[in-house]
């Protein structure tokens, strides 16, 4: 039997309460207008669990039910994986789970749920002397969930990687309600299948990630940063050749920008001026870390970093 929206909502009341049910299509829009702006599908309902267990609860009712579920985080994805496709499905918003149950900055991890948004992990992460190395545009609004099942990378890859070499593991709930539990915090792992590899950057096909072990990184002593002007992207590859022979693994982002992007960003305000010292059809911008030699007095780092950002 198909269940009609009114049924959904109450099917999911009685699993989660009403009060973390949104029926009301006036109410869901936050939750179905994507960046873009490129899909436009309503939504049977949008649930908004505050546990694990009513995250499971829901799963093992939409299975029963043959209901679609949409895990979203912080909704900030530019390709639409996190809105429906169809306009029968549920939403399922991953924003209550937002806490850090633990974080050793020693060892070198982090375990924080799907909610708990980028900027946050961030600041969490320094005030234990350490970093996240994960750093992208969205990061006020974007989800550890939402990063995770996107594989994201953001401005630091090319040192640290993608969302999926900064997770030492991940707990997730599958398609029939039963949980995964493997927030492994153990940097030398080589027993079994590696299951996680697996869930990160699997957009939440294969289970809805609700809390990830994540890697933690000495804070640098402060960083260089450089616009620098130059001819064609060919002419940016042999510079980022050049500039990683010499700085190595202090190499933390390298981004190729055409003049059309600058111009278009200080068209429509978005740079209070313009930051390159002539122009140039194209521009890298290049990021290099000053490191410290390890996790203790990180402390005295983290302050030489934030004078250095000003």
């Amino acid at each position: 039997m198909t269940l009609t929206s009114p049924q959904i909502a109450t099917a999911l009341a009685g699993l989660v309460g009403e009060g973390a049910v949104i029926a009301e299509p006036t109410r869901m829009g936050g939750y179905l207008k994507e960046p873009r702006k490129r899909f436009h599908q309503p939504a049977a309902a949008v649930v908004l669990p505050g546990s694990v267990a009513e995250v499971q609860a829901v799963a093992r009712w939409a299975n029963a039910n043959g209901i679609g579920l949409i895990p979203q985080g912080g909704n900030t994805g530019l390709v639409g994986a996190q809105v429906p496709l169809r306009g029968d499905e549920v939403i399922i918003s991953l924003s209550r789970l937002d806490k850090v149950r633990s974080i050793d900055a020693a060892a070198g991890h982090m375990t924080a749920e799907a909610g708990v948004i980028l900027e946050e992990a961030h600041k969490v992460a320094e005030a234990a002397g350490a970093m996240f190395p994960l750093w992208l545009a969205s990061q006020g609004s974007a989800r550890i969930g939402g990063l995770l099942s996107s594989n994201a990378g953001g401005v630091q890859v090319l040192a640290f990687g993608n969302a999926r070499e900064l997770t030492l593991g991940v707990e997730a709930v599958l398609a029939d309600g039963r949980l995964y539990q493997g927030l492994n915090a153990l940097k030398k792992d080589n027993t079994g299948y590696d299951l996680k590899d697996l869930l990160v950057g699997a957009e939440g096909t294969l289970g809805i990630i609700t809390a990830a072990t994540l890697k933690l990184f000495p804070l640098p002593e402060g960083h260089e940063t450089a616009i620098v002007n130059v001819a064609s992207p060919e002419a940016a590859l042999e510079l980022f050749y050049l500039v990683r022979g010499r700085t190595g693994s202090r190499l933390t982002a390298f981004e190729l920008m055409p003049r059309f992007g600058i111009d278009l960003q200080l068209k429509h305000s978005l740079l209070a001026r313009d930051p390159t010292a002539s122009l140039s059809p194209w521009y890298t911008l290049i990021e290099v870390n000053r490191m410290t030699g390890g996790l203790p007095g990180a402390c005295r780092a983290r302050s030489k970093r934030r004078s250095a950002r000003g």
